[in-house]
C-alpha cells in the first residue's frame, strides 16, 4: 500500500480541521456547544521543574497528573521511570486520538506587533525570517516563528503583524521531551494564550506535527463525504431543468444554426485581421517610447548598480535590483525629464552574500510619455 508524504498529510488534515471549524460556526449556538465538547485536548504545560497533564473536553478541563523533571531530563536525558508514569497517566485517562497541546511558560516566549509595507504580504514569512533581527533580539536560524496579520492600512500600504517567537533551544527540548515519553505533539504554544477564537499560534519546529489520525480524521472524513454528495444534488437539480430547456431550445433553433456558425465564422475572422492590424501599429510605436526610456534609465544609473527587474505598466516603472550605493538613485532617477516620483517600494536590504544591498524603486512616467 502506497503512503504519502508526510507534507501531503499534514496538509490534508490542516484542511479537514480548518474545514471542520467553518462547518460548525454555521451550526446553531447549542448544537456547536454539543459539538465542540467532543473535540479531545491533552495539554502538557512544561516548566523547568515539572510537566502537567491536563485533559479537556470542549469548555471542560480535568488535571490528570504531574510529574517532577529536571535539568537533565530537558537535555535529553531519557529516564525509564519517568516515561512509565506518563503512560500511567495516559492509561488512567482513557485517551485514544486526542490533539496533543505542549504549552511553555510565556516568559519563553516573545509576541510583537511588527508593521510591514503592504508589499511584504505575497512572501510574508521569508520576509519574517529575512528582517527577524530587526524586529526581536534573535537571528532567524535562533528561533522557530508564527504569525497572524491582524490588519492593514491600504492608504499608507502598511500591514499590521502578530508574531510570536521561541527559542529554538527552547522548543526543541520541549519537543524532544514530549518525544521521550512517546508523544508526538500536534501545537507548540505559549501557556496562557487567550482562546478568542483566532487561529491558535503553532510554534513546532517545521516536521514535528503528526499526521492527524483517530476519531476526528474519521469526522472529517464522513463530513467531506456528505458535502460531497449534498453538493452534487445541489448541481443535478438545476442541470436536469436546464437539460429540459435546452432540448426545447435545440429543436427550436435547428433551421438558423447554420447561418448563425457561418456568420460567427466570419466575425471571428475579421475580428482577428483588426487584431493583428492594432497590434503591428501598437507595437511599432510602443517600442520607440521603451527604448528610450531603457536608454535614459541605463544613462541615468551609476556603474555601481545592477538592475535585475524592468517593468512598466499603466504609465509606472518599476526597477529591481542591487547597488552599492541604493540611497543615491533616487536622486540620479529625478533629474530625468522622463521619471518623477522616484520612491523606494519595499525597504533596502543587505545581500551578505554578494555584498550589495538590494533595492525596489518605482517611478512615475511624465505626462509626456505615453507608452
Amino acid at each position: 500500500m502506497a503512503i504519502l508524504p508526510t507534507p501531503i498529510t499534514q496538509g490534508v488534515s490542516g484542511f479537514f480541521r480548518w474545514w471542520g471549524r467553518e462547518m460548525a460556526a454555521c451550526l446553531p449556538v447549542r448544537l456547536r456547544e454539543r459539538f465542540g465538547r467532543t473535540r479531545q485536548r491533552l495539554v502538557i504545560e512544561v516548566s523547568e521543574a515539572a510537566a502537567a497533564f491536563t485533559y479537556e473536553k470542549g469548555r471542560e478541563s480535568q488535571p490528570l497528573g504531574e510529574i517532577s523533571i529536571s535539568s537533565a531530563d530537558l537535555a535529553g536525558q531519557r529516564d525509564a521511570g519517568q516515561r512509565e508514569a506518563v503512560a500511567r497517566i495516559l492509561r488512567e485517562a482513557g485517551l485514544g486520538a486526542a490533539e496533543v497541546i505542549l504549552r511553555v511558560p510565556r516568559e519563553k516566549v516573545l509576541r510583537r506587533l511588527v508593521d510591514l509595507p503592504s508589499a511584504a504580504a505575497e512572501n510574508l514569512r521569508e520576509v519574517l525570517g529575512f528582517e527577524m533581527d530587526r524586529h526581536t533580539p534573535f537571528k532567524a536560524e535562533e528561533v522557530y516563528f508564527d504569525y497572524r496579520l491582524e490588519g492593514s492600512d491600504p492608504e499608507r500600504k502598511r500591514i499590521k503583524v502578530d508574531l510570536v517567537v521561541i527559542p529554538r533551544t527552547v522548543a526543541d527540548q520541549a519537543v524532544q521531551l514530549a518525544t521521550s515519553w512517546g508523544i508526538a505533539p500536534d501545537q507548540l504554544a505559549a501557556g496562557d494564550e487567550p482562546d478568542d477564537g483566532a487561529r491558535p499560534f503553532n510554534l513546532l519546529p517545521p516536521g514535528a506535527a503528526r499526521p492527524r489520525t483517530g476519531f476526528g480524521r474519521r469526522l472529517a472524513a464522513k463530513l467531506a463525504v456528505l458535502a460531497l454528495v449534498l453538493l452534487a444534488a445541489a448541481l443535478y437539480l438545476p442541470l436536469k431543468h436546464d437539460w429540459e430547456v435546452l432540448a426545447v431550445l435545440e429543436a427550436r433553433l435547428a433551421q438558423v444554426r447554420a447561418e448563425a456558425i457561418q456568420a460567427d465564422g466570419l466575425k471571428t475572422q475579421i475580428e482577428k485581421i483588426l487584431e493583428r492590424s492594432r497590434f503591428v501599429v501598437e507595437r511599432k510605436r510602443d517600442e520607440h517610447g521603451i527604448t528610450e526610456l531603457l536608454d535614459e534609465v541605463t544613462r541615468v544609473l551609476p556603474d555601481h548598480t545592477w538592475v535585475l527587474k524592468f517593468g512598466l505598466r499603466d504609465g509606472r516603472l518599476t526597477l529591481s535590483g542591487y547597488s552599492a550605493k541604493p540611497s543615491s538613485l533616487i536622486g540620479l532617477l529625478e533629474r530625468s525629464e522622463m521619471l518623477s516620483e522616484v520612491r523606494f517600494s519595499s525597504p533596502v536590504t543587505m545581500d551578505r552574500k554578494i555584498g550589495l544591498e538590494r533595492f525596489n524603486l518605482t517611478a512615475v512616467l511624465s505626462g509626456w510619455y505615453k507608452p
